[in-house]
């Protein structure tokens, strides 16, 4: 016995020892990133957010750290990356990793998938520091997730997604989330419809928490994504956060984001949570209790509760890990009796988007201008199977993607094929002598998504809705824009896409659409509300969710109110939220 005790003792010491010489550093964590970008869109997939080298084809800036070693001596060492166009020869997005001004010699991004690629050793000298940059060699997507150091060799990192998000945080030391303070109403997504929710509720006297997993408010409306509004006003809260019209993935989005910043943040009684992600929701019975989220650089944990809480996520993360009925895709024509629907359900959904745009230069004089060969632009075999012949100078909302994929986690396969449309296409119009003073400006990095779950109410809009237009006793948000459903375009360009539009007169979408019939306590509001897939072609668009958003702030004031759920708001307070309602209506046209 005292032997396998002794045994015991030592093979426990050895782990702690194994534990004690070994370091994880998430790139994402990086003290300086350089030109390098936080990308968190594809956590589903592949586990974490990673930096991502977006230099549209020049290599940006180096990313930096000091990283502090247990003691010195040498390490092997792991880079977590993958080759983002596999199985060709040509690889993009190529970096290298230097340690202390060495660069060491091992190129990465050459592995297809994620994976952990073991690298070799680094030496750390005697005052334990070590200094890690990242150097793109491309511009072209280069990425990063995390870099692995042990004294051990065999000590390989895990590869499941569930083992290695546990060894992640056994490894970073983080601890329990730490709650976030008292708030009357959580809500999860900064995006129009979250916005909207946060200032109607606030206004009304509602302690409101606003956690966004990006930098910027506003969603597919931000800088990041630049997808212009569309969509009745209606109250006065949209057209506050509204600004003038401008096409899509255009500069004037920059304005768009410090407006709605401007806007929220203006609120006492708004806390806004940047690059906070959500993971994971308590319930107890048929009620949500708290949220956990963690930090996208920093990964410390906060606990958010709260009586109400809002999905505004646009995935439904919130209704999905509660579990509530979802759907996603397409239902059968029969199902909801819709003309537009298919005649046998699918997975089939609206696609992403990439937006990107180019602008006239000065002609360099070293660029010979009726020599292609000279105009500026590399060649990009890799991306030429995907945008083959096709030529444009900007991207358009048609510019889609994804529509017969998962839009969730299948994610980034589907960014990467948009980006390799707008690389290969940009390569087929520099090869043109009259566009020699043609360079891209800016490309998005994060998609514009249109479509993926959606979550059941008490009530499902669908296609009659829209054109019959019944008048709900609770239809507190209106629309008049047409059923818009988009279809792959077929032929050789498989990133574009075709829109199928339906005309309709101004019709209602009732509040029963807003909440969850199955937790007690969850509002939706945004693209993840309760509809049909035919049902979503018209109130997609961001002005009609931002109604959304409206509608169910004013909705948790009165919960707060009467101590109440949001079913029972239909049920016992509708006057209530007519008449509050009717004061923000604006009487604005629809603005496209």
């Amino acid at each position: 016995m005292k032997n396998l005790l002794l045994i015991a003792l030592l093979i426990l010491g050895s782990l702690f020892e194994i534990q004690a010489q070994s370091v994880l550093v998430e790139a994402e964590s990086f003290q300086n990133k350089g030109g390098w970008l936080v990308d968190q869109q594809f956590i589903p997939s592949m586990g974490s957010p990673y930096l991502l080298a977006h230099g549209m084809g020049e290599p940006v800036e180096n990313a930096s750290t000091m990283v502090e070693f247990p003691e010195s001596g040498r390490y092997h060492f792991w880079v977590r990356t993958k080759d983002w166009v596999p199985d060709r020869k040509e690889t993009p997005g190529t970096f290298k990793v230097v340690f202390d001004g060495k660069e060491f010699s091992e190129t990465f991004g050459v592995n297809e998938g994620w994976q952990w690629i073991s690298a070799g050793r680094v030496k750390v000298g005697s005052s334990k520091q070590l200094k890690i940059e990242l150097k793109d060699e491309t511009g072209f997507e280069g990425r990063c997730d995390a870099i692995y150091f042990s004294k051990d060799k065999n000590d390989f990192p895990p590869f499941e997604l569930e083992e290695m998000t546990a060894w992640r945080k056994e490894k970073l030391g983080i601890p329990p989330p730490e709650s976030a303070g008292g708030f009357d109403l959580v809500i999860v997504g900064g995006g129009l419809a979250g916005c909207g929710a946060a200032v109607a509720a606030a206004r009304q006297g509602v302690k409101v928490a606003l956690i966004n997993d990006r930098p910027v408010l506003g969603g597919n409306a931000s800088k990041e994504i630049r997808v212009h509004t569309e969509g009745l006003e209606f109250y006065t809260i949209v057209q506050e956060l509204s600004t003038e019209h401008y096409p899509n993935g255009d500069a004037g989005a920059i304005e768009a984001t410090d407006t709605i910043e401007m806007v929220v943040r203006g609120e006492k009684n708004i806390t806004v949570f940047p690059n906070t992600r959500a993971y994971t929701v308590h319930k107890t019975g048929n009620k949500i209790t708290s949220v956990d989220c963690f930090h996208t650089e920093t990964h410390v944990e906060t606990r958010f509760e709260a009586p109400l809480f809002v999905d505004a996520t646009g995935d439904g993360w919130i209704g999905y890990w509660a579990g509530c009925e979802v759907k996603m895709g397409r239902e059968s024509k029969d199902e909801f009796d819709e003309s537009l629907a298919p005649e046998k359900g699918d997975g089939m959904t609206m696609g992403n988007s990439i937006l990107w745009n180019s602008v006239k230069i000065e002609i360099p004089e070293n660029v010979d201008p009726e020599n292609p060969l000279t105009l500026g632009w590399k060649e990009v075999p890799w991306a030429m199977e995907v945008a083959k012949d096709y030529k444009a100078t900007r991207g358009e909302w048609f510019w889609e993607y994804g529509l017969l994929m998962n839009t969730i986690y299948e994610a980034e396969e589907i960014r990467d094929h948009l980006f390799r449309a707008i690389y290969g296409n940009w390569y087929n119009v520099k090869q043109d002598p009259e566009n020699a003073n043609l360079q891209l400006k800016w490309i998005a990095h994060i998609a514009g998504k249109r479509e993926s779950r959606r979550i059941m109410g008490d009530y499902i809009l669908k296609e009659s809705d829209a054109i019959n237009r019944p008048d709900f006793e609770d239809g507190f948000v209106e629309e008049v824009r047409a059923i818009d459903i988009h279809y792959p375009r077929g032929g050789e360009y498989d990133f574009l896409t075709e829109a199928q539009f339906t005309k309709i007169e101004q019709y209602k979408i009732p509040y029963r659409c807003l909440y969850s019939k199955d937790i007690d306590n969850l509002f939706m509001a945004g693209r993840c509300f309760s509809t049909t897939h035919v049902g979503l072609g018209s109130p997609r668009v961001m002005h009609t969710t931002t109604q959304m958003g409206v509608v169910v702030g004013y909705a948790a004031a009165v919960c707060k109110e009467n101590n109440c759920s949001p079913r029972d708001v239909y049920k016992y307070h509708l006057e209530t939220m007519r008449t509050r309602l009717d004061k923000i209506k604006s009487g604005a046209k629809f603005k496209h």
